[in-house]
């Protein structure tokens, strides 16, 4: 444990020597509250997974799905700090993708702050709001926000946030989005900037509403509360005149027992983010072929949760998404405003909380059943209909 403990107090000093002298830092991390000047947490997910691919079952596994190590507290009254190292299991492959979270909050009056450095996009919706917990691993939709392939949605830059009333919070935020990788594509431009505008409010006047729920594991206990998380995103893509526009609108509403989620996220592309389809091109059609098709993505989001017994919560949701190819390309295979792509997504699972208003560690079982259907006949040997077991655990320790 001093050895862990010694690493992160090199790692923190090593990001915020410039801000806070190493003395203070001793000093100040005497304090065990969440809330206090310095802290150290870890999240970790895990569990045994059963596959199922187009009705042939897959072998059994146990795997680590997620891990993140994080430091954040208060420097003084004005600045405080959340730095991140994250590991997230890869989807259907062994490795991991790290992603790190660096940034500092500037509080310049009791309604105005900034915020600097490595942070998450601004995006709304309440699938957004949840993804940076490892209690929502086993009910995360991952074709939510397109992005490329070796991208993360961490990235360097600044917001603006303002509470101009009680529960109403605006965000503005400027990001650099990074240089993406594409083959033998020429690129206009290397480094294009994103902006995002964000307005998050509730309807619960006794409800303090906090900039990045980063572990917002449940806020079921809250009665009788309505949340909203929207915003609008635009960024230049690599090419000249190409964008990437997202619209994304979450709202919550809690009647304890029962917490109800809806989301509509429209992702309008010039240029295809994950490139899916632009691969099954060049693998199914032209091995040659390095355009990006124009395509637009709709997807809806609801999700229940209901706390049937004091330690015990049922959870079911359901995603449907569909692609709409914004021009006609290669021969008809993809036709100007029409869908060549819809994905079903089913969940349904059970967990259980050992610890009555604690959900450090939590138990869970769950379903999921993936389906996507093609209405291309290039593409329809490519249509899938998984079936997903997960028997998991998930834990948060404070570690300092």
């Amino acid at each position: 444990m001093k050895k862990t403990k010694i690493i992160f107090l090199i790692l923190f000093l090593g990001f915020f020597y410039p801000f806070h002298s190493f003395s203070e830092i001793i000093k100040q991390k005497k304090t065990t509250d969440e809330n206090s000047n310095f802290n150290v947490f870890l999240d970790y997910s895990s569990g045994i997974n059963f596959t199922v691919r187009k009705e042939i079952p897959e072998e059994t596994r146990f795997s680590e799905n997620y891990l993140n190590l994080e430091v954040k507290g208060r420097v003084n009254d004005k600045i405080s700090y959340h730095f991140t190292k994250k590991f997230l299991k890869k989807r259907e492959m062994e490795n991991y993708d790290m992603l790190d979270l660096a940034y500092l909050k500037y509080k310049w009056n009791d309604k105005l702050y900034f915020l600097f450095g490595k942070q998450p996009f601004s995006f709304g919706s309440m699938e957004y709001a949840n993804a940076y917990s490892s209690y929502e691993h086993a009910y995360r939709y991952p074709r939510v926000f397109k992005k490329n392939r070796n991208d993360n949605n961490y990235y360097v830059g600044f917001s603006f946030i303002y509470h101009p009333i009680k529960d109403h919070e605006l965000q503005f935020q400027v990001v650099n989005e990074m240089k993406t990788e594409d083959g033998n594509m020429s690129q206009d431009i290397n480094y294009p900037m994103g902006y995002s505008l964000n307005w998050n409010w509730n309807m619960n006047p006794n409800d303090d509403y906090h900039y990045h729920h980063h572990h917002n594991h449940n806020h079921d206990n809250d009665d009788k509360i309505i949340k909203n998380r929207w915003s609008y995103s635009i960024f230049q893509d690599n090419e000249k005149k190409k964008y990437w526009k997202l619209l994304a609108l979450g709202s919550q509403l809690n009647l304890n027992p029962v917490t109800i989620e809806a989301d509509y996220i429209l992702s309008d592309e010039d240029r295809e983010k994950n490139r899916d389809i632009t691969n099954l091109l060049r693998r199914l059609w032209n091995r040659d072929y390095y355009d990006v098709p124009s395509v637009k993505y709709g997807s809806y989001l609801v999700k229940l949760k209901y706390n049937f017994l004091p330690k015990w919560n049922l959870i079911a949701k359901g995603v449907y998404e569909r692609g709409i190819s914004k021009k006609r390309m290669n021969n008809n295979i993809l036709e100007e405003n029409k869908w060549f792509q819809q994905i079903y997504t089913y969940y349904g699972g059970i967990e259980f909380l050992p610890i009555i208003k604690n959900e450090d560690i939590s138990f869970f079982i769950s379903y999921k059943n993936y389906r996507v259907n093609y209405s291309s006949d290039l593409f329809k040997k490519e249509n899938k209909n998984d079936h997903f077991l997960i028997l998991g655990l998930n834990y948060r320790v404070k570690m300092i």
